[in-house]
């Protein structure tokens, strides 16, 4: 939209943007006509959550500035929440109630019947033993009674005292990035303006403490029952690791477990001696029975010293269940038992001795070996035999429970590993609870100790009213109403799709745009516009173009007028033309018309023969500026180029005046010598001065 469009659609709604803006602004002016002068005070606390110190700030010297941040909006909503200014209502009428009682009301002389109106349904009664705390009593037990009482409907209503919707216009804020908060408010007495902050700061520091408590209590309690919780499942964690290990007699299980393993590995290595002490006898002893020659020697030494065998056996087998036992202590008996073994074992073999030197005769062998040499050496290896094949027996059955004690340990290995790790995991458990417990006590007092907020700047008595805000208000009216419905005009403008002009009529339709027709008004001569003139220029503009579509063509030449839908201007356009030929063309010029003008009914409606088409030199749709071109239009249009063989031309009927001096130019109307001048400097500029 250029400077000149949007000029035109001011000049043309000019009423009517003129109009809001009046109405408007009376509007305003005769609303606030009674308004009353306002009278603000404020009041200054110190938070202290920045500049404040507590026992956690000695800590460290870092500041969260987004928890300080959210401290202070919380702060902020705490001040401005409902229930805040609800309990800010009732204690405001508690005291002016008392004050009125006692004759003592310090509002201003033009506010007692506003008051006393307030107040006159209240079913209050203040006698002379009563103070605000007894009155504030009444007001609550009254107003929380239910939603149909006097109170309930004085305090959720606008009055200006004691009125919720009045006590929302305090406002609340941080002051500049200080931690510090402004209260400022503003009503119609400035008594009741500072009494207002003052019962605010009262109820706000109070609020605050008691939030601070109840939340570090809260959360005490709740770390409290978790320490109690986690010492408890400690303990019984405890408890349960106890009776594994009375029940399983475990003192220390990997200490007894290695001590466990490693005797295992020594037995192990000594049956493995034992078992080629063993085998070495046994190879030793057919070797010499191999030797000897005598072989009836053999099997009477072993009748004469099977007993002694036997015994040597025993007493081995006893000595070596001594000897595998491994204990920290020293044992006399043991000692004296193990000592007694040895010599029966010395003597038996001293014994079994003296017995093969009985049966032994003094002989040679074939490599000059002595016989006795032989059977002593047989001896020895038969001894040899039986001490091994005894403690083997020993050490088997040592195996065997070693064994039997693997498959004891090696469950109980798990399960205790599962209880120390239960064990732990209550134990860190408990501890963190514990740190979090005192934390949270810690944190308790040094919120106590840094929440103290403090009154900087009381509310003040406030002696001069604020300066009224009704004329700017006023002013604002009226541009708003000069504003508003140009906006609105040009959003319309702007987002209208309709074919209003020839421009936009070609990009939806198109088709080549052979004329335009403006709107008739029902009486053209009280409209500065020579519409007359604006018709003829029109015409000629539209004959000129079917002359120029048609040169060449022979006379008379047909045009056919169409539609798509009904009521576009068919019989309008027609009338016209024929009342344009009729009066600029001379009578010879009549007698062999130029143009012949047919009518078809709106094609989208009423059915047309393709044989009364085809003999036409030009076809020309008429359609209304004023209306959108729809897919059906193209359709019916489509169709209807191809039944004619050639696209008709497009004729904009009913456009706006000021499209139709895009079209033919200067509109032929009335101009005062100030619109004459805004015209000339809008379309043709500012002229450069010539020297």
């Amino acid at each position: 939209m250029s400077l000149l469009d949007l000029i035109r659609l001011i000049v043309r709604y000019f009423w009517h943007i003129a109009g809001t803006a009046i109405i408007l602004t009376l509007l305003v002016f005769f609303s606030t006509k009674n308004d009353k002068k306002e009278y603000a005070t404020h009041t200054l606390l110190n938070t202290g959550l920045i500049s404040g110190y507590s026992i956690e700030s000695s800590s460290s010297g870092r500041i969260d500035y987004a928890k300080t941040n959210n401290e202070l909006e919380n702060l902020i909503n705490l001040a401005t929440a409902y229930e805040t200014h609800k309990e800010l209502s009732a204690r405001l009428l508690a005291f002016f109630l008392l004050q009125n009682h006692n004759e003592s009301l310090e509002i201003l002389p033009e506010n007692y019947s506003d008051f006393r109106e307030s107040i006159k349904n209240l079913p209050i009664s203040v006698s002379d033993r009563d103070n605000e705390e007894s009155i504030l009593y009444q007001i609550i037990k009254i107003r929380d009674r239910d939603n149909e009482n006097s109170i309930y409907d004085l305090i959720n209503s606008k009055n200006p005292f004691f009125g919720l919707e009045q006590l929302s216009t305090l406002t609340v804020s941080r002051e500049g990035n200080s931690d510090m908060i402004r209260m400022e408010y503003s009503s119609i007495d400035p008594r009741l303006s500072q009494k207002t902050l003052s019962l605010l700061t009262d109820i706000f520091i109070t609020q605050q403490k008691e939030n601070k408590e109840g939340q570090t209590d809260s959360v005490i309690g709740f770390f409290k029952d978790a320490v109690d919780k986690s010492d408890r499942k400690l303990k019984g964690a405890e408890d349960e690791l106890l009776k594994f290990r009375v029940s399983n007699q475990i003192i220390n299980y990997y200490e007894q477990t290695r001590f466990i393993s490693g005797n295992k590995q020594e037995l192990d290595r000594q049956y493995q001696e034992e078992l080629k002490i063993l085998a070495g006898s046994k190879s030793a002893l057919l070797k010499v029975e191999a030797e000897i020659v005598d072989k009836q020697i053999i099997p009477q030494l072993q009748s004469r010293i099977a007993f002694n065998r036997s015994e040597i056996s025993k007493q081995t087998a006893q000595l070596t269940q001594l000897e595998l036992i491994n204990d920290t202590t020293f044992d006399e008996s043991r000692y004296i038992r193990k000592s007694n073994l040895g010599a029966t074992i010395d003597s038996l073999k001293t014994e079994m001795t003296s017995i093969a030197s009985e049966l032994i005769l003094v002989n040679q062998t074939s490599e000059g070996v002595e016989t006795k040499d032989l059977l002593t050496n047989w001896l020895n290896q038969v001894i040899i035999k039986e001490e091994s094949a005894a403690k083997l027996q020993v050490m088997d059955v040592r195996k065997r429970e070693y064994e039997k004690i693997y498959d004891r340990f090696a469950p109980l290995g798990s399960t205790l590993k599962r209880l120390e790790r239960e064990i732990d995991v209550a134990e860190r458990a408990y501890l963190e609870n514990l740190h979090s417990y005192n934390q949270a006590r810690l944190h308790k007092y040094s919120s106590l100790m840094s929440s103290n907020l403090k009154v900087i700047d009381s509310p003040y008595y406030p002696d001069k009213p604020l300066k009224s805000k009704r004329m700017m208000m006023v002013i604002l009216a009226f541009l708003v109403g000069l504003v508003l419905p140009l906006g609105i005009l040009i959003t319309l403008e702007l987002t209208d799709s309709s074919l209003k002009n020839p421009e936009n009529a070609g990009n939806q339709t198109k088709l080549k745009v052979a004329g335009v027709l403006s709107k008739q008004p029902a009486n053209s001569e009280k409209h500065m516009v020579d519409f007359p003139q604006l018709n003829k220029q029109a015409l000629n503009l539209l004959v000129q173009e079917l002359r120029a579509k048609t040169s060449g063509q022979d006379v008379p030449r047909e045009v056919i007028l169409l539609s798509t839908q009904h009521g576009e201007g068919k019989t309008l356009l027609a009338e016209s033309l024929k009342a344009y030929f009729e009066r600029f063309l001379s009578s010879s010029e009549l007698q062999i018309p130029e143009f012949t003008f047919k009518e078809i009914d709106a094609i989208l409606h009423e059915p047309y023969a393709q044989k009364d088409l085809q003999n036409a030199s030009i076809h020309l749709l008429v359609t209304r500026a004023n209306r959108k071109w729809t897919a059906a239009d193209k359709h019916a249009v489509k169709v209807y180029s191809k039944l004619a063989g050639q696209k008709p031309l497009l004729f904009l009927n009913g456009v706006s005046v000021d499209v139709m001096e895009d079209i033919i130019g200067e509109i032929p109307k009335r101009r005062t010598w100030l619109r004459m001048k805004v015209r000339q400097l809008l379309t043709q500029g500012f002229k450069p001065a010539t020297i």
